[in-house]
């Protein structure tokens, strides 16, 4: 069996299609950093971060809380505060539209 026969040739369409896939999972791979580094900041001057697994949260103990109760809520620089459902609601929102902001 000779070299030639195991020899693949690309075509200038198989390498095109190829940057092109790349292009894409380069961007992705971007936006999922953005996606979690993401941190929002309510009217009440609070950082929350704002990732996905922390929208998750978010939404979690918005649908427990009371619509007058507080939960304990470690922002963004560690700080633990008790934070309302008002205000948790808003992080959501403002999460939720800078996480969409970065698929557009």
């Amino acid at each position: 069996m000779s070299w030639i026969e195991n020899a693949t040739v690309e075509t200038k369409a198989g390498k095109d299609a190829k940057a092109v896939l790349q292009v894409r999972a380069d961007f992705k791979a971007e936006r999922t950093a953005q996606v979690q580094a993401l941190t929002i900041t309510t009217e009440a001057g609070n950082v929350f971060d704002a990732d996905e697994t922390s929208q998750g949260r978010m939404a979690r103990a918005i649908i427990a809380l009371a619509d007058d109760g507080v939960v304990n809520w470690v922002l963004t620089d560690n700080t633990v505060i008790d934070v309302s459902k008002a205000e948790l609601t808003q992080a959501l929102q403002l999460a939720g539209a800078a996480q969409a902001a970065l698929w557009i």
